[in-house]
């Protein structure tokens, strides 16, 4: 018969909860830091490609957002798909601790989500300028 595994000290639960929402907030934060970067860089390139659309490979720099987009939507997807193990251990120590409530990792998933279909949408825009642009 097996043993069941040792419950760990209220210390070391508090320690794990604590670093679980510390995560959490660290997550949020750096989506948001991706996302304002990800429309920053792009705008400043789409300014520069629509100042200077006359020069004939200029569609061509539209190249490095477009691969920006995708590379950053398969990150955000690849992580929306991981949350849900994070969820359940933050939600296992929370009910160990005896708490009411913790940190809702779907809302996270939402703006991962949200973020990775948009930059797809934004490839594709920008792949429609590409292919659809004046040729000079």
């Amino acid at each position: 018969m097996a043993t069941p595994p040792p419950v760990p000290w209220p210390d070391l639960l508090w320690k794990q909860y604590e670093l679980q929402v510390g995560l959490y907030k660290k997550y949020l934060n750096l989506l948001l830091k991706f996302n304002v970067f990800y429309y920053a860089a792009t705008g400043a390139l789409l300014s520069y490609y629509f100042s200077n659309s006359k020069i004939a490979l200029m569609k061509y720099s539209l190249m490095f957002p477009i691969l920006m987009s995708i590379g950053f939507a398969g990150f955000f997807f690849y992580g929306a798909s991981q949350i849900q193990v994070v969820r359940e251990e933050l939600f296992e120590i929370r009910d160990k601790l005896g708490l009411a409530t913790a940190p809702e990792y779907r809302v996270l998933t939402v703006f991962l989500w949200l973020s990775a279909m948009l930059m797809l949408i934004v490839a594709l825009c920008l792949s429609g300028l590409i292919v659809f642009s004046p040729k000079s």
